[in-house]
Formats: structure tokens, sequence, C-alpha cells
């Protein structure tokens, strides 16, 4: 299995730990677990280019917000890359 690590200079939302990027799931120090939010996982605060789910940088194609895996988002309860 292939495991991709980028540290991103995005902080949580919830818990205020920075933050880095594994295979589109967004990890901090605690793990992926966050424990000031109701919904357990980290949310990330905006820059305008990474989705605030997964943290991977995004583009836009076709009104569709894309990130070079395609434009669906695991981590997002919509299931789309979310950048606010």
């Amino acid at each position: 299995m292939l495991y991709t690590t980028r540290l991103n200079k995005m902080k949580c939302r919830y818990c205020g730990d920075s933050l880095r990027t594994i295979n589109q799931k967004l990890f901090s120090t605690t793990g992926e677990q966050c424990l000031g939010n109701p919904a357990g996982i980290h949310v990330g605060v905006t820059d305008g280019e990474c989705c605030v789910y997964c943290g991977d940088k995004t583009h836009c194609q076709n009104r569709k917000l894309i990130t070079h895996l395609g434009d669906s988002c695991r981590n997002s309860p919509t299931r789309m890359h979310c950048l606010q």
C-alpha cells in the first residue's frame, strides 16, 4: 500500500492543532480523531486552495473542485471537496 505524507500549513478548526495529510486524511499530533469536534474528525481552517476535509490542493474544472485524485472527497459529508 502506498502512503503519501504531506505537511500542510493548515490548522484544525476545532482543536487548533497543526495538520498533515496522509492518504487523503487529516492527522495531528494526537492522530486522526479530533477531540474538539463532535463528529470526531479534523476540519482544516480554509486557506483558499486546499480542501478543508482532505487537505489536497484543488482547482476548478467544469464548475467542480478537482484534486489530483478526482472530484470526490472521502472525508466530506457531501462527498465533494470544499474550500470553507
